[in-house]
C-alpha cells in the first residue's frame, strides 16, 4: 500500500513536471515563430536550463533540452541596440551593459546585417515579445475548460444522500419544534427530487429559488421506483454564498458572505457536471485576476508565509507556493485515496491550467528580464519617438534597455530570494489539501 502511495505520488509530480515543460516550450514557440516569420536571426530555442542534455542543429537553429526543465529562452541575434556613444568605462554593471549587447553576435555573419532585433519596427518587436505569455494565456483557457468543461465539477445533485434530524445538525434526537423541515415532512436518503410547486426540477440552485419565493411547497420525489408526494415547509436561515463554481463568495475584508437561504436539512449526493463555456472562460478570468492580485501582493505575502513557516502556524492553500510547493500538491492528489483517477486528472489538468495563467501574469510585468519589461521599453521607445517627431526633432532610434541590465540584476536576486523563502516554506511547512 505505502509503495503504491509513493509511486502515485511520484507520478503526480512527474505529470506536473512534465506539464511545466510543455508549457514554458510553448512559451518559447510564441517568440520563436514571430521572430522567424519577421526574419530575425534565431540562433537557439532551449528549454530548460543548466546543462544541455539533447541539443540538435536545424537551419541556423540549435533547438536543445537542458537539464532542469523550469524555464527556457529563444537566443536572437541584435537583442540591444549598439552603444551611441563608445563604451570606454569599465566596471561590473558596465561590463554586464557590454557583454549584453554583443550576447550571440558571434554567429552574426555579412548576410545578417539587417536581421536583428532592434531593427524591427516596435510594433514587431512587441508582438514577439508578447507572443511568449499569449501562447501561456491560450493554453491557460484551453486546461481551464478541459477541466471544467470536458471533465466537469462536483455539484449537488437532486439525490438526497442523507437528512438530518435536527436543525443543529450535531444532535439526533430533538423536540418537533427543533427538527428540520425535510425530517419533519419525510424525505429519507435515497429519495431523487422530481419536481417542486409542480415545475420540474433541474438542479438545487432552482429548488432553493422556488422555495425563496415560496417557502411551502409540495414536493415530488421518486423513492423505490415509485413518485411520491410530500409537502414541505423551508426554514430560513443565515447561510454562505457559493458562485456557480463552488466558490465561496467573499466580502472586502476575505470573510466569507452569508445570506438567509430556505434550509431543508438533506446532503445532497455530489454529481460531477460540465460546466458551460462561458463559465469556464469566467473561472479563467476569475483565475487571472487572483493570480494578479497574489503577484502586486507577493512580497507581502512572502513575509507572512515566512513568519507562518517559523512560527508554526497553518498554511493558506491559496497563498503563494514555490515549485516545490506545486509538486508537492501534485503529489497529493495523485497519492489521495479520496479521488479517482477521473478527479485526480481533472485537478492535474486544472493545476496547469492555473500555472500557465500564473506564467502569463507574471511575464507581463513590466520589468526585464522578464516580457513584459522589453514590452515596456517598446511602449517607451514608440512614445518618445512620437514626441521627437512632433517636435520636429531627428528621430532618436530604438530605446536602449540595455542600460537596464543592472536592474536587471537586482531584479534576479530578488527572485531568487523570493523563490528561496518560498522553497524553504513548502519543505518546512508545506501546503495540504487534505488536512
Amino acid at each position: 500500500m505505502w509503495v503504491s502511495e509513493t509511486l502515485l505520488y511520484i507520478a503526480g509530480i512527474v505529470f506536473i513536471l512534465l506539464g511545466i515543460g510543455v508549457s514554458i516550450g510553448i512559451h518559447e514557440i510564441g517568440h520563436l515563430v514571430p521572430a522567424k516569420l519577421f526574419g530575425v536571426k534565431v540562433t537557439k530555442y532551449m528549454i530548460g536550463f543548466g546543462p544541455t542534455l539533447y541539443s540538435k542543429k536545424v537551419g541556423e537553429t540549435e533547438y536543445g533540452l537542458k537539464a532542469f526543465p523550469l524555464g527556457g529562452y529563444i537566443a536572437m541575434l541584435g537583442m540591444y541596440p549598439p552603444a551611441k556613444k563608445p563604451e570606454t568605462k569599465t566596471g561590473f554593471f558596465r561590463d554586464m551593459i557590454r557583454q549584453a549587447r554583443l550576447a550571440h553576435s558571434e554567429s552574426e555573419t555579412p548576410k545578417d546585417a539587417n536581421r536583428k532585433f532592434y531593427q524591427l519596427p516596435v510594433a514587431k518587436r512587441m508582438i514577439i515579445m508578447l507572443g511568449g505569455p499569449f501562447m501561456n494565456l491560450v493554453l491557460g483557457v484551453l486546461l481551464t475548460t478541459i477541466a471544467l468543461t470536458g471533465f466537469g465539477i462536483y455539484q449537488s445533485s437532486l439525490k438526497i444522500e442523507a437528512v438530518s434530524v435536527c436543525l443543529d445538525s450535531q444532535s439526533t434526537a430533538c423536540p418537533v419544534s427543533e427538527q428540520t423541515p425535510a425530517h419533519i415532512a419525510g424525505l429519507k436518503a435515497g429519495d431523487e427530487v422530481v419536481s417542486v410547486a409542480g415545475k420540474p426540477a433541474t438542479d438545487w440552485s432552482q429548488i432553493r429559488d422556488l422555495l425563496s419565493a415560496t417557502p411551502t411547497a409540495e414536493f415530488e420525489v421518486l423513492r423505490d421506483g415509485e413518485i411520491m408526494k410530500l409537502t414541505v415547509t423551508a426554514v430560513l436561515q443565515q447561510r454562505p454564498q457559493f458562485d456557480s463554481l463552488g466558490n465561496p463568495i467573499l466580502d472586502e475584508a476575505g470573510e466569507i458572505t452569508y445570506a438567509p437561504q430556505p434550509f431543508l436539512g438533506v446532503f445532497l449526493a455530489p454529481e460531477r457536471k460540465p460546466v458551460p463555456f462561458v463559465q469556464s472562460l469566467e473561472a479563467s478570468g476569475s483565475t487571472i485576476a487572483q493570480i494578479g492580485t497574489l503577484i502586486l501582493r507577493l512580497p507581502q505575502e512572502v513575509i507572512e508565509v515566512t513568519a507562518i513557516t517559523f512560527g508554526g502556524g497553518e498554511r493558506d492553500p491559496n497563498g503563494p507556493i514555490s515549485i516545490v510547493g506545486i509538486g508537492q500538491v501534485a503529489g497529493e492528489v495523485a497519492a489521495s485515496d479520496q479521488a479517482g483517477f477521473v478527479d485526480k486528472l481533472a485537478t492535474g489538468i486544472q493545476i496547469l491550467g492555473s500555472l500557465n495563467f500564473a506564467l502569463f501574469v507574471f511575464n507581463m510585468l513590466p520589468l526585464l528580464p522578464l516580457d513584459g519589461g522589453h514590452v515596456a521599453g517598446g511602449i517607451y521607445e514608440s512614445i518618445k519617438r512620437g514626441l521627437y517627431r512632433i517636435a520636429g526633432r531627428k528621430d532618436p532610434g530604438p530605446a536602449d534597455t540595455a542600460l537596464l541590465m543592472p536592474l536587471t540584476y537586482f531584479v534576479f536576486i530578488a527572485l531568487l530570494v523570493v523563490s528561496a523563502l518560498l522553497i524553504t516554506a513548502d519543505l518546512v511547512n508545506p501546503v495540504s489539501l487534505f488536512g
